[in-house]
């Protein structure tokens, strides 16, 4: 797509090809004095051509563009017409092109074709552009619109897992004040985390996955049994870098409807092959009324998948599944960012 910079210089682009091919047409085929006369002619109706060209591409088409007093600018171009064939018979006069009233009437004739090429010019060029104008202004928009809803969605991430991180601090804090302790120092990495590393649109997977092991980490104080998640990660993760938070919905979805024991372990792998990061998390659904639909369209899932859109448009799969009592969420991500 041409840049801003580079529509500007069009015209000029365009009328040294014009000069270049009347140059091609005149220079293989004339020579002596005939050539000097065709060079001459070329001197004498380019300049003119241009004035006509520019007084339609900069004043006349814009005008028509944004409906800005078309018909007081509709008279300006005809009365340009008629008046301009005066001035090129004055210039074909004063150089010694013509020297009689009959070749003036003929060259003011002519002089109506010129201008009406070089409005035609004008015209297509100028509409040309403002096109090109319109489509970079709409693509500049959706660019911000993208950079704007994604922010908006990693917004209501962060409150929806604070949220639920309270409230699990809060079931322990009168019985248990030694994993209060401990909770509070896995919250403060957290949010250090979430302020510091996760404010920006990339970070390191590694960084991440220190996120997702200290997410896990409060949510094993809530129980006796803190075997229940198996989180693994396999491959290379050094240099890979992610969205921030680009896991953590499954997972809180896992332990908010999943079932804990373990027996029905929530199971999270991780792995990198190549440029490909495959993410799997798999937890026993509970038995109650609702959970179903909610599993698949809570507010964090929903962001997530609006967010992978957004940042992978054709470079991700994402499936969930439930079968038998299972919730099942597969997700490969293709990047070549590290």
């Amino acid at each position: 797509m041409p840049s801003k910079q580079f529509l500007r210089i069009i015209p000029l682009i365009f009328w040294l090809f014009i000069i270049t091919i009347k140059l091609i047409r005149i220079i293989p085929f004339y020579e002596g004095e005939e050539l000097v006369r065709s060079l001459k002619t070329i001197s004498i109706t380019t300049p003119l051509d241009i004035i006509s060209f520019a007084f339609f591409y900069y004043l006349i088409v814009p005008r028509f563009i944004y409906n800005k007093q078309r018909v007081v600018y509709s008279f300006l171009a005809i009365l340009f017409f008629a008046i301009y064939g005066l001035i090129y018979s004055s210039v074909y006069y004063l150089t010694d092109r013509i020297d009689n009233y009959s070749d003036a009437i003929m060259i003011y004739k002519s002089s109506l074709g010129h201008t009406i090429l070089a409005a035609l010019y004008a015209i297509v060029l100028g509409l040309s552009v403002d096109w090109f104008r319109k489509y970079q202004k709409t693509k500049e928009l959706e660019k911000a619109n993208l950079v704007t809803e994604l922010a908006l969605l990693r917004s209501q991430i962060n409150p929806h897992f604070l949220f639920n991180t309270l409230n699990n601090i809060n079931s322990f804090t009168t019985t248990d004040p030694e994993k209060t302790s401990f909770a509070i120092i896995k919250l403060s990495d957290i949010m250090r985390y979430m302020l510091y590393d996760a404010s920006s649109d990339k970070v390191l997977l590694e960084k991440e996955i220190d996120y997702i092991e200290n997410f896990i980490s409060l949510q094993r104080l809530r129980y006796k049994e803190n075997d229940f998640v198996k989180f693994t990660v396999e491959g290379i993760t050094a240099g890979v870098i992610i969205p921030p938070m680009i896991f953590l919905p499954f997972i809180e979805n896992a332990f908010k409807h999943g079932t804990v024991s373990v027996k029905d372990s929530i199971v999270i792998d991780l792995s990198i092959v190549k440029h490909r990061i495959l993410f799997n998390c798999k937890n026993r659904v509970k038995k109650s009324v609702g959970v179903e639909s909610e599993n698949k369209s809570g507010l964090g899932i929903k962001n997530i998948k609006r967010r992978l859109e957004l940042l992978y448009p054709g470079k991700h799969e994402l499936l969930i599944t439930e079968p038998d009592d299972d919730f099942i969420v597969n997700l490969i991500i293709d990047t070549d960012e590290y």
